[in-house]
């Protein structure tokens, strides 16, 4: 069989599952009317493991992208039925590895030669297997022990063939199953997905890892080895250690079990406070132990693959310390903004609905206990959610957030068994707080202003357009007088000058830092000048309205 029919006949057969599918929910909520509310939830929940279960075994048995998307959407609980997370979770297991001849092909083609050339040694057995690549130990001519991700030949081909069948299946089902938002997990999953294919990408990643936790002797991360790294052949230096839920091995080194939950939650906090920069995939394939040298000295933990990091972007760390700030404070609107500033809450949802829910988190987990916060599951707290983004379409999780969530559900998952007493609030403590309060320079802060006055002028067209269909279907209804109209012309007319100045203060700050760094201070402290002018008529601007 050719090579085009081959992926022809992959595209057929991930079709006819999705019209499977989609035929066979819409047969069940067209007999709803014949069941019981009861009755309908129990087939409902019967035809999700069933359908689940043969999405599982298709991933399995097509590999390629669909193992991905298995384990992609086997994190999405505020998208899925529990049923579907629950079987897809199935997937983050090992996957059976590639024949040598298609590794070495691709070895030949990426360095130039034949692994037995550029290598002292090359181990034809797979370390690691994946659905995009796996990875083989070998050793450099000078003697140094590497580990080599090689990509699987044509697996570009399979992946843009599969993406566009799931391209087409989102599009189908999104007209049968409107309650899911399949046009964003198609969106998101592709971005992902490209990124993984970039092992220049993975390495600068590797690398920016490995210097975050340099100098800390409990992080072990393996340095990038460049002169034998392409876009499909990742070389690192070779790192071993214990796999992380091989316990009864962990315990023999004289390593203790809550020790190790410990470090591995405080490198978790490192990165998202400190660091803003996540592994996203902590699986226990990709995490080993170290015994210390002494008992004292206490365990490393070694970090592998670097596909899947997750930056903490400024936008995403203000709509952090809001949400939180807000929860420390009980301030319900506080919150709401923080998630809309977030991108858990579409602009167009119904704050005050969505308030409500709030409330009701905050009821629940604010001040709960840490012993009965441990008694709590991320199973609980995932069951929680499915109900929530059941209240609201307009609620769900941002990409951003996507491998946060799975993090956290994996971290969950390996630290159930290394300690499940173990504390996590008070530990995340020290480094939550200081990354709550700290204080941005002036510069972040008028930066930040200037963002915020730019987005509220790029919103007000799609607001103004919102308004005027909503008064031209007859919604919309006001009294107001003479008096009204021309006060809140005058207010319209005072808000456009004061973003205005706004605009050019943050525009002659940007092209102050810019001169300052192309090495020009005249120019510099000449704009630096100008902003300060435009600062005050700003300032005195608002003194005025606040007068």
């Amino acid at each position: 069989m050719s090579s085009r029919s081959w992926l022809g006949l992959r595209v057929i057969r991930i079709l006819l599952f999705v019209f499977d599918l989609a035929v066979s929910y819409r047969i069940h909520y067209g007999c709803a009317i014949f069941y019981s509310e009861e009755t309908l939830r129990r087939r409902r929940s019967l035809l999700h493991q069933r359908k689940a279960d043969r999405l599982r075994r298709l991933a399995i048995e097509l590999k390629g992208i669909l193992i991905k998307l298995g384990q992609f959407m086997s994190a999405r609980v505020d998208l899925l039925p529990e049923e579907y997370t629950r079987v897809l979770a199935q997937l983050q297991d090992s996957i059976p590895p590639a024949e040598f001849t298609l590794i070495k092909q691709r070895l030949r083609e990426d360095l130039g030669r034949n692994p037995e050339e550029v290598f002292a040694s090359f181990n034809e057995t797979p370390i690691a297997a994946a659905s995009l690549g796996q990875v083989h130990e070998a050793v450099l001519q000078d003697g140094r022990r590497v580990a080599v991700k090689v990509q699987y030949p044509g697996i570009r081909r399979i992946v843009e063939a599969d993406l566009r069948a799931a391209g087409w299946a989102s599009w189908f089902l999104q007209r049968f199953l409107r309650r899911i938002r399949f046009d964003i997990l198609y969106r998101e999953f592709s971005r992902i997905l490209h990124q993984e294919l970039d092992y220049i990408q993975e390495a600068r990643n590797a690398e920016r890892f490995h210097q975050n936790f340099d100098g800390d002797d409990r992080i072990v991360v393996p340095k990038v080895i460049w002169d034998y790294t392409t876009p499909h052949v990742l070389t690192l230096e070779f790192v071993e250690g214990i796999k992380i839920t091989d316990f009864e091995t962990i315990r023999a080194a004289g390593v203790e079990l809550p020790a190790l939950a410990r470090l591995l939650m405080e490198s978790y906090m490192m990165q998202l406070f400190a660091h803003r920069f996540l592994h996203g995939d902590p699986h226990p394939g990709n995490l080993f132990v170290r015994p210390g040298a002494t008992p004292a000295a206490g365990p490393a933990l070694v970090f592998v693959d670097f596909g899947l990091m997750q930056p903490l972007p400024p936008a995403m760390r203000d709509g952090i310390k809001t949400t939180v700030g807000g929860i420390i404070d009980r301030d319900i609107p506080r919150i709401v903004q923080g998630l809309f500033d977030l991108g858990f809450i579409d602009r167009a949802g119904d704050r005050r609905a969505i308030e409500q829910v709030a409330a009701f988190f905050i009821e629940r987990y604010r001040d709960i206990s840490p012993k009965a916060f441990r008694e709590i599951g991320i199973g609980d707290i995932a069951h929680d959610l499915q109900q929530i983004f059941s209240v609201s379409s307009a609620i769900q999780i941002p990409n951003n957030f996507i491998l946060i969530w799975r993090t956290l559900g994996m971290l969950n998952g390996i630290n159930s068994r290394l300690d499940p007493n173990l504390n996590i609030i008070e530990l995340a403590k020290p480094y939550a707080i200081p990354f709550i309060r700290s204080e941005e320079g002036w510069f972040d802060r008028v930066w930040k202003t200037g963002r915020d006055v730019g987005g509220s002028l790029l919103a007000l067209p799609k607001a103004l357009e919102t308004f005027l269909a909503t008064a031209n279907r007859g919604e919309f209804k006001t009294k107001m007088s003479s008096d009204d109209v021309t006060g809140a012309l005058l207010r319209l007319t005072r808000l456009v000058h004061r973003a205005i100045l706004g605009a050019f203060l943050l525009a002659l700050l940007v092209i102050a830092r810019f001169f300052q760094h192309q090495g020009h201070p005249l120019e510099s402290r000449t704009a630096t000048a100008a902003a300060l002018v435009m600062g005050i008529l700003l300032g005195w601007s608002l003194l005025k309205v606040r007068r």
